[in-house]
């Protein structure tokens, strides 16, 4: 039997022109022993139709839509929801913003070990060189990265580490740690240089306007890169351990949380929060509410008069409580179905979340 792989693709809003550019590079390249699946997680519903519209004029593609618009970026968790149940010999994650070489797939294949991870390293492309379709060849790379890239893993190996670690959301340092994981377990990683064989459209910063509703942590790459750290130093092998991975996401909770819900009411007030957060970690929903967190009006006569500090409960400002929140959801309730608003403007935290204990 021929060796086969999967290629997954994690999509986040990205422009349709790029995504189009990308999946015109790799769908001739796709047979009998190639899938592609896209997963999109949480574009904005919208979008979601455009994209399955443009990935039904392609052939061989194909697409999960997860209904998670109310949360963080989770892109270790759109990887293990295909990688879990792979039964192909290979396995790659692949950028949405890739053009890749016209023999890339089989080049990889070419190459593809068991006990070797192949990285293959992008050439970097400039707004204006980006936005415009060309022969492969015919591309101006800006500049090429290091160990930033796409790998071919065996699926095997993968499946045996519990995949990718899912405490990991949003971009970043999710690839590194699992290179170093398959390194305690005698799998090394070799950077392929030999040729470039994959190109990297430009695409803006995700920065976060002030007007946005979309959860977003202030310093969560930190985290990740200390969390990172951290697990290099205790030499950690299999992740997930706690919690179910590879999830899918069942449409009929997400369409619960749009229901009329019990509302819990929460001032900013420090007893307050951190009650709430005990209680979450100690007593764990049985139930969908509705969790509302608005910031303390403070009553400016008695400030004026000093009478806030002398009689008022400690207040955590409300980015702190946004992070702190954030940060307990992706400990303890990351794979539940829910949904997450923080309008900074009005002070005002609005957390919907299913009952349902998955892990």
């Amino acid at each position: 039997m021929s060796d086969s792989i999967t290629i997954v693709i994690p999509n986040r809003n990205r422009n349709l022109e790029t995504v189009g550019r990308s999946l015109s590079s790799i769908v001739p390249q796709l047979g009998d022993s190639t899938k592609l699946v896209v997963v999109d997680y949480g574009s904005s519903e919208s979008y979601q139709s455009d994209l399955g519209s443009l990935i039904n004029s392609f052939t061989s593609v194909h697409l999960i839509l997860c209904p998670t618009q109310g949360q963080l970026f989770h892109k270790t968790r759109a990887i293990n929801m295909v990688l879990k149940g792979s039964t192909t010999t290979y396995f790659m994650v692949l950028d949405m913003d890739c053009i890749v070489h016209p023999q890339f797939i089989k080049k990889a294949m070419q190459l593809a070990r068991e006990d070797v991870v192949y990285n293959f390293p992008y050439g970097f492309l400039k707004e204006d060189e980006a936005e415009v379709s060309k022969e492969f060849k015919d591309y101006e790379v800006d500049f090429i990265g290091g160990l930033t890239g796409s790998a071919i893993f065996n699926t095997q190996k993968l499946q045996d580490l519990n995949g990718f670690d899912e405490f990991y959301h949003n971009w970043g340092a999710e690839d590194a740690d699992m290179f170093d994981r398959l390194e305690r377990i005698g799998v090394a990683t070799v950077l392929y240089q030999e040729e470039l064989l994959l190109l990297h459209q430009w695409h803006e910063k995700n920065y976060r306007n002030p007007k946005s509703k979309q959860a977003f942590h202030s310093h969560l790459e930190k985290v990740n890169h200390e969390y990172y750290e951290l697990s290099r130093k205790r030499n950690t092998t299999k992740a997930n351990l706690n919690h179910q991975w590879g999830l899918l996401c069942d449409p009929k909770e997400y369409t619960i949380l749009k229901d009329s819900l019990e509302t819990w009411h929460i001032k900013n007030y420090r007893q307050e929060v951190e009650g709430l957060f005990v209680s979450l970690v100690e007593h764990t929903l049985d139930r969908p509410v509705l969790i509302r967190i608005s910031k303390v009006s403070i009553n400016l006569k008695e400030a004026t008069k000093g009478l806030i500090k002398k009689k008022s409960k400690p207040i955590l400002s409300m980015d702190e409580v946004n992070n702190r929140l954030l940060e307990l959801i992706i400990l303890h309730y990351r794979n539940r179905a829910y949904s997450y608003e923080y309008l900074q403007q009005s002070g005002v935290i609005l957390l919907s979340i299913h009952g349902d204990i998955k892990g």
